[in-house]
């Protein structure tokens, strides 16, 4: 099986499933169509990220407002998801 070598305009990253949680501590999640909704709380690592490991390492294409995690060794892909880290006006903490 060939890996995808890029998604246009996508950021390309390595990272295990602890520096993922981190990375998304402080994001909320963007839903609805085109992803153009923000929820009022930030995303929830046991519903989002419940197939992540902690030790495990996984390619992630992000940019701006979406990230895309697939599995390092067979390129599947896990999730695809919008977020932002803008905490907005209604957000519950």
């Amino acid at each position: 099986m060939v890996k995808r070598d890029v998604y246009n305009g996508y950021e390309e990253k390595f990272l295990t499933g602890d520096q993922i949680r981190d990375l998304f501590a402080n994001s909320y999640e963007c839903f609805g169509k085109h992803h153009q909704q923000v929820s009022s709380h930030k995303i929830n690592f046991s519903k989002f990220f419940s197939r992540i490991k902690a030790g495990t390492t996984y390619r992630l294409f992000l940019n701006d407002i979406f990230c895309m995690i697939l599995d390092n060794e067979t390129d599947a892909k896990i999730y695809f998801f919008g977020y932002t880290n803008d905490k907005p006006a209604w957000a519950k903490d």
